[in-house]
């Protein structure tokens, strides 16, 4: 299965290459080059939401902030 990987900020985001960071207050999302995406309160919530967020860009086109299509 091949994972979807759309143009985030200008780079390929995909979930593979997130970084998931559990704290005592929930999990923090970060993008390889360090851009925050988000926090959320358990690591699986976490992950279903970059992965909601990885399959809706690509339906869209695969855009975050600027057009371009890969």
């Amino acid at each position: 299965m091949k994972e979807k990987v759309v143009r985030c900020w200008g780079y390929p985001l995909a979930l593979s290459r997130c970084s998931f960071i559990n704290t005592e207050w929930g999990t923090v999302v970060y993008s390889q080059c360090g851009d925050f995406l988000g926090k959320y309160e358990t690591e699986s919530a976490a992950y279903e939401e970059v992965k909601a967020m990885v399959e809706e860009r690509a339906k869209n086109g695969g855009l975050i902030g600027y057009a371009e299509k890969i």
